[in-house]
């Protein structure tokens, strides 16, 4: 039903063994930051609605990180003038450092650099098709290989590394449904798991979490004229503002901690695992020569 995926699914794909295989608690913080240092926090809102659920949810997260001290901006999305990538390659061929150029010339230039002064990013989106809005996914196409580049060989393939390294950052979502409640989070949410994977690799940081803001309903569906019009019986409730204040509060708390530890590919996988798909490509190499 999603179609096919722009940009850094394969990424995604990958990431996913990474995300099975590495689920064990975070390393213990080594340092603290200042409690008088700044801990600056950047809301990207994919919503095209500006007073939805979404804004919302994104509104009650931002209470949440200034109750423990962070100092919160929030940009939506739809109010930039981002235009669609035309790959021409600009930002891959790329070799110098700090952030890539662009052929193009639009907000994208001041959206990036923002990025890279904060000490953390929400991504807020409402799900549309089982994933991210189209702006947030046009938003990405044009942020990946300007704030990242390709690396050397991994596993006999492409690696890929930040070109954003000045700091580690923390990352987090929130997705808006329209009609899937939690329970049927996995059949429609495709968004958080690609947001996941790429986020902290392309960016240089950690994730610290993500909420789903399922269909919580004005009232149980009585007829089949109240199963078309589900959308419009869905209500945002106090205990989804909850989640979102509280996620808040955790990326806060994540980032004066001084603990985060940054996604790289060579750090991705078990030792154990990545000697045995070294071996495994070696004999049965990803890539093939064009005949």
């Amino acid at each position: 039903m999603n179609g096919e995926r722009a940009g850094w699914q394969p990424i995604g794909i990958c990431f996913s063994v990474y995300d099975i295989l590495s689920a064990r608690p975070p390393a213990r913080k080594r340092s603290q930051r200042e409690g008088d240092e700044s801990v600056k926090i950047l809301v990207l809102n994919g919503t095209y609605r500006p007073n939805g659920s979404t804004t919302e949810l994104a509104a009650a997260f931002m209470e949440g990180a200034r109750g423990r001290g962070a100092d919160v901006d929030t940009i939506m999305l739809r109010d930039q003038k981002i235009g669609y990538c035309t790959n021409c390659l600009k930002c891959y061929g790329f070799a110098g450092p700090g952030i890539a150029p662009c052929c193009m010339k639009d907000d994208m230039d001041e959206l990036i650099p923002r990025i890279a002064e904060a000490d953390g990013v929400l991504f807020a989106s409402p799900v549309h098709n089982g994933f991210v809005t189209g702006v947030m996914t046009v938003f990405w196409e044009r942020l990946s290989w300007r704030a990242a580049r390709p690396g050397g060989a991994f596993l006999n393939s492409m690696s890929i590394v930040s070109r954003l390294d000045n700091k580690v950052r923390a990352f987090a979502s929130i997705s808006s449904a329209g009609g899937m409640p939690e329970r049927l989070r996995k059949f429609c949410d495709d968004g958080t798991p690609w947001l996941k994977s790429n986020a902290p690799l392309i960016l240089h940081g950690q994730w610290i979490g993500d909420m789903y803001a399922g269909a919580d309903l004005e009232h149980m569906p009585a007829s089949d004229e109240d199963w078309r019009r589900l959308y419009f019986l869905r209500r945002l409730s106090e205990r989804q503002r909850r989640m979102a204040f509280a996620l808040g509060e955790k990326m806060a708390e994540a980032i004066r901690s001084g603990g985060l530890k940054p996604v790289t590919m060579d750090k991705m996988l078990p030792p154990a695992l990545r000697w045995i798909m070294d071996r495994v490509y070696a004999v049965s190499p990803p890539y093939r020569l064009a005949e």
